[in-house]
């Protein structure tokens, strides 16, 4: 339905909460069940032109309780000059690297007193929220707002991972978590997510060792996946994730306006 290996991917990570409906010159991305999670409620255009004005309007007709504003564009390694000069403050127009590999990630090697695990019961999901906040802390988010967007994501992955659609990895340093790192996968693909490492424990190579794990439990689960991480672009992460191996495949464009 969708041609940006991107976006499709994006569609597997939310499958059975999230819903895609055909609408005009492009379809409507829906969350119910998490309103405010703005990735998951947006207007995907299947053409990249130029019409702010349109395209927030038919954003704010399928969403007219949204705070919020998130369009994207079906077009893979589109031209985003245009479109950061159309678009009005304070709406933001953000590029992000689809990077992709098949096989296994480069490996590294555990760091010294880390241990790599699924998350398994309450303790460690709360331990995951955790992190989640103190990154979202870092990142600039308000803390009293953003924790029930928090919530609800945890609930939802939790929900997705008992149903068998993927597994979320801890890196441990004791009891204590100190990186995570999603996977949700079919057999034709298999999207990391959230990749997080907590900032004590930062530049110790925890990510890409755990990068690593996560990709090697991918191929075993499915080998012929082809294996997906998306970051901004020109980032850090980005230049990690090369370093293990995966290469750019297209380049994802978004304008949106944060609900808070």
């Amino acid at each position: 339905m969708l041609r940006s290996l991107g976006l499709r991917s994006d569609l597997l990570s939310m499958q059975g909460v999230s819903t895609l409906t055909p609408c005009g010159q492009g379809h409507i991305l829906r969350t119910p069940s998490e309103p405010t999670y703005w990735s998951g409620n947006a207007l995907i255009r299947n053409t990249f032109e130029v019409q702010p004005d349109a395209d927030i309007a038919a954003f704010c007709a399928a969403f007219p309780d949204s705070t919020h504003v998130k369009i994207l564009w079906d077009t893979p390694s589109p031209d985003v000059d245009p479109m950061r000069a159309a678009f009005p403050a304070p709406f933001t127009v953000d590029t992000f690297d689809v990077l992709t590999l098949y096989g296994v990630a480069m490996a590294r090697s555990c760091p010294d007193g880390i241990v790599f695990r699924q998350l398994d019961g309450g303790r460690d999901w709360d331990a995951s929220m955790e992190l989640a906040q103190q990154t979202a802390v870092e990142e600039g988010y308000d803390p009293i707002v953003h924790t029930p967007f928090l919530q609800r994501r945890n609930a939802t992955r939790r929900t997705q991972i008992a149903a068998g659609l993927g597994a979320w990895f801890g890196a441990f340093d004791g009891n204590n978590l100190v990186g995570q790192m999603g996977m949700f996968h079919d057999t034709d693909v298999a999207r990391f997510q959230s990749v997080e490492t907590r900032a004590t424990h930062r530049r110790r190579g925890i990510c890409a060792a755990l990068l690593g794990h996560v990709s090697s439990w991918a191929a075993c689960r499915a080998p012929a996946a082809v294996q997906v991480i998306i970051a901004q672009a020109d980032s850090d992460a980005g230049r990690l994730y090369r370093h293990a191996g995966f290469t750019l495949t297209e380049t994802l464009v978004e304008a949106s306006k944060n609900g808070y």
